[in-house]
């Protein structure tokens, strides 16, 4: 894969996968001007490093369901070549290798990086920002918010119990997802104040139908580094994932959902690796972590109530099938996650 260069368009990445190009829209929204000018080069990079990962995870097929060799082409080979702002720090033994280890146990696929100097390390930052007003607000903690019910009941948790302010970043999958973490949001605010949550909503898209695998096990990654620079920019150094553990450990449901066909995106070991890798780069005590690997979906069901936001249960989405949601039917009530829900709300 040759490097990601910029377009005519300063929001587009693109890179060149087997001689195909691929595009991507990547935009990280509400941050201010100030906070972001004070990231270190080697973090834009890492946002690169990111968008070209989760790039090549979505645009090269693993096979297809009806494959019969899926199974053998589902551990894939990719060999990344990039510049980078700050060659020093790519090129050390030890980033490279906490970098490809964290994506081989997280994806399965072995990634190999080679690096070499940025032409243009001063791209603009609205390539990658879009900027909101500049504000003195700070969040407390920096939490990933999927509108699910387990990232509602930590945001709740957060802001009713602990007192905290929260900044809440997310990715909307898909159309019908993005008015689902709004309404969340705007519940929150509206009951406990404006001040204790903000929206840090993010955009990772490929375009021009791209897309061509949609297991996407690197999107915790390019999230979990979104995360981290989102914290940086406020001067944190904390980032969590709010799931209960019996998702996080993603048990296989039937014998061939082995070693990455069942999702990692919040394995207690992703954690540890993500945390590694990000306190080379951010050289502090940066870590993600997920405060409710210890409950189950019931007891997040029963923190929600009890904490007196139960009526937004409803408008919390936990269906796999997101893509065949309707206004009627928000659950398709078949996936393992449907399930889940329902068992624990009973």
């Amino acid at each position: 894969m040759p490097p990601l260069t910029k377009s005519g368009s300063d929001e587009v990445l693109r890179l060149d996968i087997a001689g195909r190009e691929v595009a991507m829209t990547l935009r990280i929204g509400q941050l201010n001007r100030q906070l972001v000018e004070a990231l270190q080069d080697r973090a834009l990079d890492l946002l690169e490093i990111a968008a070209l990962v989760y790039c090549a995870d979505a645009a090269v097929s693993r096979g297809g369901p009806a494959d019969q060799k899926m199974g053998e082409k589902w551990h894939r080979r990719f060999v990344a070549t990039m510049p980078v702002r700050d060659l020093d720090f790519w090129q050390r033994e030890s980033v490279i290798q906490a970098l490809e280890e964290t994506l081989m146990f997280l994806s399965g696929d072995r990634f190999e990086f080679s690096f070499s100097t940025k032409d243009e390390p001063d791209a603009e930052l609205s390539r990658f920002f879009k900027f909101g007003r500049n504000s003195s607000w700070k969040p407390h903690r920096v939490l990933m918010f999927s509108g699910g019910l387990d990232s509602f009941a930590g945001a709740v948790e957060e802001i009713v119990e602990q007192k905290h302010r929260v900044a809440l970043v997310s990715h909307a999958s898909s159309t019908k997802i993005a008015p689902v973490q709004k309404r969340l949001i705007s519940a929150l605010s509206k009951r406990y104040g404006p001040e204790t949550c903000r929206h840090i909503p993010m955009t990772a898209q490929l375009k021009s139908r791209s897309t061509a695998e949609r297991t996407h096990r690197t999107r915790s990654f390019l999230f979990a580094v979104l995360g981290s620079i989102t914290a940086t920019a406020f001067g944190l150094d904390r980032v969590s994932f709010h799931e209960n553990g019996v998702v996080s450990l993603n048990l296989p449901p039937v014998g061939n959902v082995v070693g990455t066909r069942a999702t990692r995106t919040t394995h207690p070991k992703t954690l540890k690796l993500f945390t590694r890798l990000l306190r080379l780069v951010f050289e502090n005590d940066m870590r993600v972590d997920n405060p409710y690997f210890a409950r189950t979906k019931a007891e997040v069901v029963e923190r929600i109530s009890q904490l007196g936001m139960a009526d937004q249960i409803v408008e919390t989405r936990s269906c796999a099938d997101v893509h065949n949601q309707t206004h009627q039917y928000f659950h398709c009530g078949r996936c393992s996650q449907c399930i889940d829900r329902r068992f624990a709300m009973l």
